[in-house]
């Protein structure tokens, strides 16, 4: 069953183009997909759609885009959001249009639960960081980021920050856990609040002790996920967007 939906969904999937990370379709093209032949019109669908857009205060030629602004003239685009308006208010006695509905909901919801997962996990980790940093000055750390930098090379294989920001494709000036996807902060979480954990147990005051410890958590969760068979967080996909903006995007969503 779930091979014949993929087959089903794949038109559509093939059908988008991405712009600056984000996912357009070809409006004609589209019209095709949800089964409306040359006599039939998709203004309705259209029309309720920029309605919806309209009423949630939104600009309308931010989901509707020329093609000449992409080097496609004489096309017009639309984002996802446009997308699944036209498609909910399609002719839903089509089987086309029920294809697509269903193909919409689920690449809507995965994006919004991917996207309030990351949103929780980078303030989590946020917060533990900060626990981490004075857990790591109790225990005599004076050189917060050779210590930090020690627990998080252990757990990206031997990478140091700016090599993992390299091989994501990330700018020397970003924040790598601002573009980290759910997985990767989990694993960043679980690094930071165990280390928390160990230094808080430990009496001595050695920053040489503290900086092996961070070192030995690293080591010890990295090599769990890959005996699991999971991907190491070097290897795990940077975000299209950083995590601010996506924070930004909720809250208008959420007020909306």
């Amino acid at each position: 069953m779930l091979e014949t939906r993929d087959q089903e969904f794949q038109p559509l999937d093939e059908a988008k183009v991405e712009l600056d990370g984000v996912e357009l379709w070809e409006i004609d093209r589209l019209r095709h997909l949800l089964g409306y032949d040359e006599s039939e019109s998709l203004e309705p669908a259209m029309n309720r759609a920029k309605i919806a857009i309209s009423k949630a205060k939104m600009k309308l030629s931010d989901h509707l885009v020329e093609g000449r602004t992409i080097g496609r003239p004489g096309e017009t685009y639309i984002t996802k959001y446009a997308a699944v308006l036209i498609t909910f208010n399609a002719d839903i006695e089509k089987d086309e249009v029920a294809i697509a509905q269903a193909y919409f909901a689920l690449i809507v919801d995965k994006q919004a639960l991917e996207d309030e997962k990351r949103i929780r996990s980078r303030f989590e980790v946020n917060d533990e960081n900060k626990r981490l940093a004075g857990a790591a000055r109790a225990s005599g750390v004076t050189d917060y980021a050779k210590f930090n930098g020690a627990g998080v090379s252990a757990l990206y294989g031997g990478l140091s920050v700016s090599r993992i920001k390299a091989r994501k494709g990330l700018s020397k000036s970003s924040n790598y856990l601002d573009f980290a996807g759910s997985e990767e902060l989990a694993a960043n979480l679980f690094r930071i609040t165990q280390t928390r954990a160990a230094l808080e147990r430990q009496q001595q005051r050695s920053e040489r002790v503290a900086t092996g410890t961070h070192r030995m958590i690293g080591a010890n969760i990295r090599r769990t996920i890959i005996d699991a068979g999971n991907t190491p967080p070097e290897d795990l996909p940077a975000a299209k967007s950083n995590i601010n903006t996506v924070a930004t995007k909720k809250r208008k969503e959420l007020k909306t």
